[in-house]
């Protein structure tokens, strides 16, 4: 098995893990936000309100980001240079993504630094966090070389 960043192998296996995350972290926002919050969070029509575009091209854009940028973002960052396991990794990876998130992206939507909500906030931590976690299981962590 190579220990390449960019084999073939741990490509395929990011893109997998990045489009389980955004299928994840999608679903949480329809489906156990409203438990917490009282109402769903989509991020697809936050992205296309944003970019003045229908939620289905937002969609797009929300799953091309999470399955093709995040998980080469991770493979570069993540997966070679952070500490522990993969699911670890994954975690700490999205912490840094979930801040620019919330502290540029969403004020750059009309919602206010961190949604102005501690709640919403907290649900997005959530969403972020898991999408991370399911992104480094898939992906794994790098073989040691052997010497």
């Amino acid at each position: 098995m190579s220990n390449n960043v960019f084999s073939a192998s741990n490509v395929i296996k990011a893109f997998i893990g990045g489009f389980l995350g955004t299928l994840a972290f999608t679903l949480m926002g329809k489906f156990i936000a409203p438990h917490l919050i009282g109402h769903s969070m989509n991020v697809a029509a936050i992205i296309a309100n944003m970019l003045g575009t229908s939620d289905s091209v937002g969609l797009m854009m929300h799953f091309m980001v999470g399955s093709i940028i995040f998980p080469i973002g991770y493979l570069l960052v993540g997966y070679k240079y952070l500490p522990g396991p993969g699911w670890l990794r994954g975690i700490i990876f999205l912490i840094p993504i979930y801040l620019i998130a919330m502290t540029v992206v969403m004020p750059m939507a009309g919602k206010g630094v961190f949604f102005n909500s501690v709640p919403m906030s907290m649900v997005a931590l959530m969403g972020h966090m898991v999408f991370g976690l399911i992104l480094g299981l898939v992906v794994g962590t790098p073989k040691k070389a052997i010497k």
